[in-house]
Formats: C-alpha cells, sequence, structure tokens
C-alpha cells in the first residue's frame, strides 16, 4: 500500500472577533478551512504559510505566533498534519485564488455552526481567544521577548 503523507500550515487571521475562513462550493454545500496548505521541500512552517496565503488570497501576511496543530487521517494511507499560526495582513487586498469559491469573515461564536470544519472545531473552541489576539505575547525564544506562551 502506498501512503502518502504530508505537512500542511494554516493561518488564523483575525479582525473584529472575526476570522477569515475560505470555503468551496460541492452541490450547493459549503465546505470550510482556514487559508494555508501544504509544504514544499526545502521550506519552513512560515515560507509555506506566506507563500500558500499569497498564492490563495494575494495578501502578504506575517506569522504571529503558533497557536496550535493539528491531524487529518482520512483513511490508512493518506494522513496530513499541520500547524497554524496567529498572522496578520502586512499588505494587499483579498483576492481569492481559483483553489476556493469564496471567504467570510466569521464570528468566533460561530465555531461549529456556520465554519464547521471538523478537525478544527473542538481544537477552536478551547482556545484562550483573548491570548490569540494579544500580539505582544509571541513565541518563547523571540529576542528580546522575556515572556513566553507558559500562560497558554
Amino acid at each position: 500500500m502506498d501512503r502518502q503523507f504530508f505537512f500542511s500550515t494554516k493561518a488564523l487571521i483575525l479582525k473584529n472577533n472575526k476570522f477569515l475562513a475560505m470555503y468551496t462550493i460541492d452541490n450547493g454545500v459549503k465546505y470550510w478551512d482556514l487559508p494555508g496548505g501544504r509544504m514544499e521541500f526545502g521550506e519552513t512552517a512560515e515560507d509555506t504559510l506566506t507563500r500558500e496565503i499569497r498564492e490563495e488570497l494575494g495578501v502578504e501576511i506575517r506569522p504571529i505566533k503558533l497557536i496550535d496543530t493539528w491531524n487529518y487521517k482520512r483513511d490508512e494511507s493518506f494522513q496530513i498534519t499541520g500547524v497554524i499560526y496567529h498572522s496578520e495582513i502586512i499588505t494587499g487586498e483579498i483576492r481569492i485564488s481559483e483553489e476556493h469559491d469564496g471567504y467570510e469573515w466569521i464570528d468566533i461564536n460561530d465555531i461549529g455552526k456556520t465554519f464547521n470544519r471538523g478537525i478544527f472545531v473542538e481544537r477552536m473552541r478551547s482556545w484562550n481567544w483573548d491570548l490569540i489576539a494579544d500580539k505582544t505575547i509571541k513565541f518563547s525564544n523571540d529576542v528580546g521577548d522575556t515572556r513566553s506562551l507558559e500562560k497558554w
């Protein structure tokens, strides 16, 4: 059996207590996802994220901090493991690629309702959204940042 394993990065982009979610429509049903995609050989997670967001949304982003990890195993031959970064748009206007049918800003209270992407819903419900939105809390190894993510 040929097994496929991929690593992926996702961006959590926040604005006014809402996060950006992408969707595709199949047979009249919206299938939601966070923006991002699969790593190419030689990239770092941050490289992957900025490239994927540029390709999908047409904007430049800055990864602020690592929020969470996730895993999706479709069957015994296909698995994706990934990370989610709180990120911010630094330049550009959103222009979605052909890969998606649209995007929406989803209220964080609509996780599991409007945004129902199974692999993320339970994780997102348990996040401390106030700490995620606090841009002063970053990676514990950032130069000059004496705080760490121990508050999580």
